[in-house]
């Protein structure tokens, strides 16, 4: 049982409550039925706030809907209001804590049939190769950076992962739940190297998988060279390590990175700064 003031308060912190189901508040929303449906379970489970479970099981039994369309709906819903996720002995716990300011944007659209056909069309998972014909797995639309983070729909940012990778990265990811307004804040900044270092920053010294690195760098425009980005951090005598890990599962290795030291960014361009050290050291 977790007792959250937001919660049983029915508003968050600009003050605005929670409409009640079935309200006329609620109706001007104008939420799919399957987005209200969903919105009255997690208003009614407040003071016992479920787990990502106990609302697949939920929408399951009413719907009849697959877990990825689930997740979808709740990353939705975040449109408008402030969902936290919480912690309740072992798991994570959903709580609808507010509803967001005068400035909704609604339930976000969802990803066109067109850019999904694309992002489909090499018909196999991304991260362990398995294909629906050859392996009889299920695809699904992932985004690298999610978008609660600040990844957007663009098709750069998407990639075919099968259910079980799908769901393997949602718990591994949901680790660092607490870095999330860091990340967001990081796939915000406007030059690809502080992109990185920013996201190296907001673990604290902890490992960094590269591809949410690499699509982190690429949030704004697509840096297919960011691991030159990453070295050129050196430059500006930042310590940076990495390592490989094999999945025991697929047997792919994955790539590292950390950082162990770390400088205050240069007062002009990073990138005319990273030059002028270049240059001092040729004519040493």
């Amino acid at each position: 049982m977790i007792d959250d003031s937001a919660g049983h308060g029915h508003a968050d912190g600009s003050g605005r409550p929670l409409p009640l189901p079935g309200s006329e508040e609620l109706q001007t929303l104008r939420l799919p039925a399957r987005h209200e449906k969903l919105y009255n379970f997690l208003y009614e489970r407040r003071s016992n706030p479920p787990t990502m479970r106990e609302i697949r099981a939920f929408v399951a039994a009413e719907e009849g809907e697959a877990p990825a369309q689930t997740d979808r709906r709740v990353r939705d819903l975040r449109g408008l209001f402030h969902i936290k996720t919480v912690r309740n002995r072992r798991d994570h716990c959903y709580l609808l804590a507010g509803l967001k300011g005068s400035e909704l944007t609604g339930i976000r659209k969802p990803i066109s049939i067109r850019l999904r056909a694309q992002i489909l069309s090499p018909q196999r998972c991304a991260q362990c190769g398995k294909t629906p014909l050859d392996h009889g797995v299920l695809l699904a639309v992932d985004h690298k950076v999610p978008f609660k983070w600040g990844g957007s729909d663009d098709a750069n940012n998407l990639q075919p992962l099968c259910e079980e990778c799908n769901a393997g990265k949602k718990d591994y990811y949901a680790t660092y739940v607490q870095y999330a307004d860091e990340i967001r804040a990081a796939a915000n900044r406007d030059e690809p190297l502080r992109r990185i270092g920013e996201l190296l920053k907001a673990f604290n010294g902890g490992w960094v998988p590269s591809d949410l690195l690499g699509a982190v760098a690429s949030m704004m425009q697509y840096q297919e060279d960011w691991q030159k980005r990453l070295r050129e951090l050196r430059a500006l005598d930042w310590v940076v390590n990495s390592k490989r890990q094999t999945d025991p599962t697929t047997g792919r290795s994955f790539a590292y990175y950390r950082v162990e030291t770390w400088q205050p960014w240069p007062g002009g361009g990073i990138a005319a700064e990273i030059k002028r050290r270049e240059r001092l050291k040729r004519i040493k």
